[in-house]
């Protein structure tokens, strides 16, 4: 389990370069979809995902506005998550055609903005993960992706060349949110409570960021046409 451990923990950041790489190397074929800004999203996540572990394990690399909290580098990871979900919050709702979805996805979008609006009055949004937001969030990703299968569930083409890129995608998130906010939820309690953490909880949430990258990056591979309709 040793040598799955190293793998787990040194994949992630890898995996997010190739991602990107292969993501701006395949742009061509979406930079006309609402995909187009994915790979800054991209770029932002593995910045984000580097910052956040030289602030942590780096004294050298403290940021002042991390000087009054030493090793507490949730601050940044909660201004990502805005950013993250705003995004595919703008994502499925481009993509989706259907009125009465649309409108769903905008009363989740709404539901999850009020949740971070209101998370910092019950956890510091500098030192504390915003987890209320973060599953509110994620409860409404996943409301966007089921809406998005939907639309397409009755389609004779099952999903057109326009949407693999998404399709994939969504398979990716759809996975690791499913798994992932029980996780985020256990943490939550255990931090409540001051519980240990069960080893075998990390290699799952590694093994889920695996599985959304690799579903990114076959959405990615598999697109054909540039064209958007």
């Amino acid at each position: 389990m040793e040598i799955l451990d190293t793998i787990l923990e040194n994949a992630s950041q890898p995996l997010y370069a190739v991602t990107l790489l292969i993501a701006l190397i395949k742009y061509p074929k979406y930079y006309t979809t609402p995909l187009k800004y994915f790979p800054i999203l991209l770029m932002y996540t593995f910045l984000n995902e580097l910052l956040g572990y030289f602030t942590k394990n780096y004294e050298v690399f403290h940021i002042s506005i991390f000087s009054a909290f030493v090793k507490h580098n949730v601050f940044i990871y909660n201004i990502y998550n805005i950013v993250f979900f705003s995004y595919f919050f703008y994502v499925y709702w481009s993509y989706i055609e259907n009125k009465k979805y649309r409108n769903y996805i905008l009363m989740a979008t709404i539901f999850y903005l009020i949740a971070s609006f209101i998370n910092p009055f019950f956890l510091n949004f500098k030192l504390e993960s915003q987890v209320y937001s973060y599953l509110a969030g994620a409860f409404a990703i996943l409301i966007c992706i089921i809406l998005f299968f939907m639309e397409h569930r009755q389609s004779s083409k099952k999903l057109d060349y326009r949407f693999t890129g998404i399709k994939w995608i969504s398979i990716g998130l759809l996975i690791f949110y499913l798994g992932y906010a029980p996780i985020k939820a256990s943490r939550f309690y255990n931090y409540t409570y001051q519980l240990n953490e069960y080893v075998h909880v990390r290699r799952i949430h590694l093994s889920l960021i695996v599985l959304m990258y690799i579903s990114f990056i076959i959405g990615f591979l598999r697109m054909k046409r540039k064209f958007w309709i």
